[in-house]
């Protein structure tokens, strides 16, 4: 009988799969889920007002807020398709980014603790802001790190 013995050295780099390690795909991560978790938080209650503390989206507390929140959506989207297809995107289009996030940041802090309808009380139900902030920081924090790694690899 014929024994086939297996080797116990590590595969060679023509073995092993293609895939990018994590941390090179960690920004599409976050730009995806952050888009994602973006686009969800527009149809939960953001909000309850009134005397029989109606439920209220962002869309219909504050129509203006959702401007930028749908670019936002959209600019995560692209920025997480674009690191799928494994272009980097460009520095200005990362700066871009990031301004965007962070006025939309501003934004919603200002709706959600400055501008809130209702007072302590309507704040502290805003259930869909808290992730709103979380969706905007996770898609922030793509163009940071995408933007740091592209800097890191010039030559």
């Amino acid at each position: 009988m014929h024994r086939h013995t297996q080797s116990l050295t590590a595969p060679s780099a023509a073995d092993r799969p293609r895939s990018a390690p994590w941390r090179a795909r960690l920004p599409m991560v976050l730009a995806a889920a952050g888009s994602l978790l973006s686009l969800a938080v527009l149809f939960l209650p953001w909000y309850q007002v009134g005397p029989g503390h109606a439920s209220r989206t962002l869309a219909e507390q504050s129509p203006v807020t959702l401007v930028p929140m749908a670019a936002v959506i959209i600019a995560g989207g692209a920025l997480a398709a674009g690191l799928a297809r494994g272009k980097t995107p460009a520095a200005r289009a990362l700066r871009a980014v990031f301004t965007l996030t962070f006025a939309t940041t501003l934004a919603v802090v200002f709706t959600l603790f400055i501008q809130r309808p209702g007072g302590n009380a309507a704040t502290m139900l805003a259930v869909g802001g808290y992730p709103a902030l979380l969706g905007i920081n996770l898609i922030k924090a793509s163009a940071v790190i995408t933007l740091a790694a592209s800097r890191r690899h010039k030559p």
